[in-house]
């Protein structure tokens, strides 16, 4: 199940999904709309459609990430593994200053608090965390200092008592465009951990 994040949605991920099917992987895309749709809603959307069909991985992108993330924690037996793209699990610092200037506040719809605060969240089994190290992207330039993927600082896509996480060089985009990034999602379903 591949959850997708705010603004680019289910065709963001048409090429991640392509690549994991060639890893022997089955692919469903989620469709949800992040701007409306509250996150014990989504979660439990998600919760249901797992169900349904079967699914037992579930990988989600940016604030998909942070969907994920909540349906692990209150599904734990939902799901066999999980791993997230570029997650603001501690807030935006980029949304927090687009959220200030009015005109573009509305595009976060009631996604806001999570992107501009973060989600608290303990440690998560059988969970893996990616982060983009490729300062590459619109937001780059709210971004001055330190480590980042162009959208989100490397710091704000940790997880607090997470063991599983891995960072690679690729920017936000590139988090589900990129062929090492489907191996390494590939490998940690498959086995439970990025590598050696």
């Amino acid at each position: 199940m591949l959850v997708p994040g705010l603004w680019f949605g289910r065709p963001a991920l048409w090429l991640l999904a392509w690549r994991l099917r060639r890893h022997g992987l089955r692919a469903i895309l989620y469709r949800y709309d992040a701007r409306s749709a509250a996150l014990p809603a989504a979660r439990e959307a998600l919760a249901h459609l797992m169900a349904v069909s079967g699914a037992h991985y579930v990988v989600g992108y940016s604030l998909g990430g942070i969907v994920v993330a909540d349906f692990c924690r209150y599904h734990p037996r939902a799901y066999e593994r999980a791993v997230v793209l570029g997650a603001p699990f501690r807030g935006s610092r980029a949304a927090r200053r687009l959220y200030r200037c009015p005109a573009v506040r509305g595009l976060f719809g009631v996604a806001a608090p999570v992107l501009v605060h973060g989600l608290r969240l303990g440690a998560i089994p059988r969970f893996g965390v990616v982060t983009g190290l490729k300062p590459y992207g619109l937001a780059r330039c709210l971004l001055a200092g330190g480590a980042h993927d162009g959208v989100l600082r490397a710091c704000e896509t940790r997880l607090r008592g997470a063991r599983d996480a891995v960072a690679l060089p690729l920017s936000h985009a590139g988090l589900v465009m990129s062929r090492v990034s489907a191996r390494v999602i590939g490998t940690y379903l498959a086995c439970g951990r990025f590598g050696d």
